[in-house]
Formats: structure tokens, C-alpha cells, sequence
């Protein structure tokens, strides 16, 4: 039994919100990153224990924004108590343990919680998405990843320091807009990795289709399967942010999910293109092996078709008859065996001439 249905089968029969890790194991370890900005302000640093973050939300200044990364998601007891620090509910956090959660965004009265993958292409051209689900309330954004070996949003830390753009002037809804936007930007790159090893692919078909091929052709189309399974989901999520299900969303921030949303569109277009040009693909390489397969049974049959009338004359030959007036003649042998080569090669000539070969 696999490590993931074991894992879904120890939920079964259990009540809704209980608290169970299900995903893939890696470091049993939590980061926590907090981060408070405002327009003139900007402070980034590592939280080592609950204590300390409890401590650091006392001091906080209400008028900031607060967004809290938390990397690692093995310590149930930690993550439930970070929910309910901040008022998550318990539905939402055994979402965030369940890393084989859907996309989709809930709405309650003191939030919005929200379930997003992230999508990218490793250096052994390996295919890895990772669940990351957010949390937006007033005036502050708590993200949780699973591994806690890589940071996704480490670049973002750098953005924000540097205030590039409106992200220091505006609220925690355009904080969300930047982490969701960030994700689909990576989609991108996942879709332009695929299409490059794709283009590849049709390049060594065209020329010599060998059975590798139709490993990879079949393994591109699992990832693009796998690709837009979790890419699909968003346009949903970003329609119910545009429709300010919630007033955690002003106005202004609407228009910038707008645009995301478009780059969800495209996204999804672009992986409809490659997955048509990989249904091409297949279809070529079966061509191309039956196209070799008839031209392996061509030469056969050249072969065959010269040799049936050699085959008749040496089973003439070969019949044990006393009276055959050729078999005494002394020029027998060397006549018939000049008769079979001219036969031979008057069929060559003709295949030739047909074309066949």
C-alpha cells in the first residue's frame, strides 16, 4: 500500500477537523517567518518558538501589514495552534495538513482561507508541485508551505524590502495578490520548460522514432494532465475574489486580480496548445513505427518474391525420379545456376523500375 493511501485511510471514520498530517515527509521541522511592513517600515526575522510569536503580535502595530510564512507542516500540534491564534478554523487547518487538497477559497466572517498550488520544473526535468494555503485577515496574511527546505516566496522578502511597486502603500489584499500572482508566474515557467522539451521531443521523431520516445510522449502528458489539474481550479478562486465575496478585498486590489486571472487564462490555453501538439506527437510516432514496420515488410517480401521462382526450380530438381533427361546431361548444373541469377536479377531490375525499393 502506497505512503499516500495509508495516509487517507487513516482519516477514515475520523470527525471533520481532525488534525492529521497527509502528504510526503520530508524534514520533521517548522520555519516561521514574520514579516511587518508599511510604507516607511520594514522589519523580516525568524521565529524560533509559539512564545515568541504570541510576544511579537503583542508589540505588533495595528496599522501594518503582517504576513507570517510558515514553512513545514509535520508538527500538527504547532499548526493548530497557530489556527487558533488566529481564529482559523479547524475545517481550514486540516486543509492546510492535507497536501492533496483541491484549489478553492472559503470564506467566513473573520477571513478569507484560501488553497493554491505551486508549480516548477527541478534540475533533473522532474515535474514537482507543492500545496501552499493562505489565510487574509485584517491586515495581515498567514501562508503555509510544506517544505521547509525551500522558501517559495523568498524572492517576494526582497520586493517588499525594497518597496518596488505599490506593495508598502497598500493593505494585506494586495499582499494576497502578490503571493497568488508569484504562483502563476511559476505555472508560466512550467509551461515554457514543457514546451522546449516538447519541441525537442518532435525534433527526434521526425528523425528517428525509437520506443524512449513514447516513455517521454507518455510522461509529458502526465505532467500537462498533472499541470492543469491544479492550475484549473484557480480561475474559480480568482472569480470569487474578483466578485468581493468578502470586504477583506477593496476596490483597487480587484483590478490587479483581474489581471491574474487572465494570466490563468492563458496559462490554461497554453496547456491545452501543448497537450493538442502531444496528441500530434503520438500520432506521428505510431506512423512513424508502422511506416518502419511496412518497410521492414517490404523488403520481406522482395526477398520472398525473388526466391519462390529459385525455390520451384530447385524443388524440380530435387525430385527423386529416375528418368529426368537433365539430370545426366554434364551441363545441367551450370545452366540451371545461370538460369536462377538471371531470373534473380531480371526481378531486382523490375522491382526497381517499380519503384519498391
Amino acid at each position: 500500500m502506497s505512503n499516500r493511501r495509508q495516509q487517507v485511510k487513516s482519516k477514515i471514520g475520523k470527525p471533520p477537523g481532525s488534525l492529521i498530517f497527509v502528504g510526503e515527509k520530508n524534514v520533521d521541522k517548522t520555519i516561521i517567518t514574520l514579516v511587518e511592513y508599511d510604507q516607511t517600515e520594514y522589519e523580516c526575522r525568524k521565529i524560533e518558538s509559539l512564545d515568541k510569536l504570541k510576544q511579537q503580535l503583542t508589540n505588533r502595530k495595528k496599522e501594518k501589514v503582517l504576513w507570517i510564512n510558515v514553512n513545514g507542516l509535520q508538527d500538527v500540534e504547532l499548526i493548530s495552534e497557530i489556527g487558533s491564534l488566529f481564529g482559523i478554523h479547524p475545517l481550514s487547518i486540516e486543509d492546510v495538513l492535507n497536501s492533496y487538497q483541491r484549489s478553492k477559497a472559503d470564506f467566513f466572517e473573520n477571513g478569507i482561507f484560501i488553497v493554491a498550488k505551486n508549480a516548477e520544473i527541478k534540475n533533473n526535468k522532474e515535474l514537482s508541485i507543492e500545496q501552499v494555503s493562505f489565510f487574509i485577515g485584517q491586515n495581515f496574511v498567514i501562508s503555509f508551505q510544506h517544505n521547509p527546505e525551500v522558501d517559495t516566496f523568498n524572492s517576494i522578502y526582497a520586493i517588499i524590502e525594497k518597496g518596488k511597486g505599490i506593495i508598502r502603500k497598500s493593505k494585506a489584499d494586495y499582499l494576497l495578490y502578490v503571493l497568488l500572482d508569484f504562483l502563476l508566474d511559476n505555472y508560466f515557467l512550467v509551461v515554457e520548460e514543457l514546451g522546449e522539451q516538447i519541441d525537442d521531443l518532435q525534433e527526434i521523431l521526425l528523425k528517428n522514432p525509437k520506443t524512449e520516445e513514447l516513455a517521454k510522449i507518455q510522461k509529458l502528458k502526465k505532467y500537462l494532465q498533472n499541470t492543469r489539474q491544479t492550475v484549473s481550479p484557480l480561475r474559480e478562486l480568482l472569480n470569487s475574489l474578483i466578485r468581493r465575496d468578502s470586504l477583506l478585498i477593496t476596490e483597487e486590489t480587484v483590478i490587479y486580480f483581474r489581471d491574474t486571472l487572465d494570466h490563468q487564462i492563458r496559462i490554461v490555453e497554453n496547456l491545452e496548445t501543448l497537450r493538442d501538439t502531444l496528441t500530434t506527437m503520438l500520432d506521428i510516432y505510431l506512423s512513424s513505427v508502422n511506416n518502419k514496420m511496412n518497410e521492414v515488410m517490404k523488403v520481406l517480401t522482395i526477398i520472398a518474391t525473388i526466391f519462390i521462382p529459385l525455390t520451384f526450380i530447385v524443388g524440380i530438381y530435387g525430385m527423386n525420379f529416375q528418368y529426368m533427361p537433365e539430370l545426366e546431361w554434364k551441363f545441367g548444373y551450370p545452366l540451371i545456376l545461370f538460369l536462377m541469377i538471371v531470373i534473380a536479377i531480371l526481378l531486382v531490375r523490375y522491382f526497381k523500375k517499380k519503384n519498391w525499393f
